[in-house]
Formats: structure tokens, C-alpha cells, sequence
């Protein structure tokens, strides 16, 4: 199924089984805006991204981003690490399959391959830490997300 969200072409998400790893994935079409002199994406932009991934990375869930905050969560990045592999142009569409891993009942990591026309583009992992809005103090995970995350980064058999 595909669908036009904000003048972006995304395909919408949905898990895949490889195996026995559940899988996010997600398309997106490389915006004009997004790119340098060159016509390639700036790195810059790959953050951009990994953030919308990971907001519909939860979605698919049955998360919503800005329900989590209304009920006083905040998932701040700790960590960022994105190896580049190859340059991409305007136009091109990317194709992010992603992974999460529960590190403790704070600590969460999404790691993403981000592929265009099946060749490897780049890889990336951010990590995230639970903290309360209000006093910005590490807090755990709300349970019935950490219980989705959990389940979600469990080997399928």
C-alpha cells in the first residue's frame, strides 16, 4: 500500500518476519530540500529520518509519539551513530529496515539498515532514554509499551 503524507512518498509501515528477527519496515522518498550542492542527501538529513522511522516504528505498535508525552514521557536520543556506505541522490527512494533492543526497563536502541534500489546506503543506531517530562529525571518505560518493545525484539520463531 502506498500513500502520500506531506509531499513525502512513504510506504506505509508494517513488520516483515526475516528470520527469526521482526523487522520495521519503511520508504521514504529523498526530498529536494534535503539534499546538498551535489543533488546528494546531506548527512544531516539522515537524523531527520531515523526519527521519523522511529516515530512509526512505535506507531506500528500501537504507540503514539505525542500520546507518550501527553502521559509524561519524554524518549530523548543518547546516542547516534550513522555509518555512511554510499551516497544518494534526489528522488531516490529509501528503504529503512529497522530492529529495536530493550537495553534495560530506561534504555531502548533502534538499529536501521537504509537501503536505495536494494544496494546498502547506511547504517545507524540511536539509542533513547525514558525520562520523566516534568523533571527531566530518568523514569522507566511505561509497561505496556516496554511489554510492545520487549515483544518486539524477541527472536520469532
Amino acid at each position: 500500500m502506498k500513500s502520500w503524507q506531506s509531499g513525502i512518498f512513504v510506504r506505509c509501515s508494517v513488520f516483515a518476519h526475516y528470520p527469526r528477527i521482526m523487522v520495521h519496515k519503511y520508504e521514504m522518498r529523498v526530498r529536494y530540500s534535503d539534499t546538498d550542492q551535489m543533488q546528494r542527501l546531506h548527512h544531516a538529513a539522515y537524523v531527520e529520518y531515523l526519527e521519523v522511522v522511529r516515530i512509526e516504528f512505535l506507531r506500528a505498535l500501537g504507540f503514539s509519539y505525542s500520546r507518550l508525552e501527553q502521559s509524561g514521557y519524554l524518549l530523548p536520543v543518547s546516542t547516534l551513530q550513522v555509518k555512511y556506505h554510499r551516497g544518494v541522490e534526489y528522488d531516490e527512494v529509501l528503504s529503512f529496515d529497522t530492529r529495536v533492543q530493550v537495553n534495560s526497563k530506561i534504555r531502548l536502541t533502534f538499529a536501521s539498515e537504509i537501503r536505495a534500489a536494494d544496494a546498502l546506503v547506511a547504517t545507524a543506531t540511536v539509542e533513547l532514554a525514558c525520562i520523566d517530562s516534568v523533571r527531566h529525571r530518568p523514569c522507566r518505560l511505561p509497561k505496556d509499551l516496554l511489554h510492545a518493545l520487549q515483544k518486539a525484539s524477541t527472536e520469532v520463531e
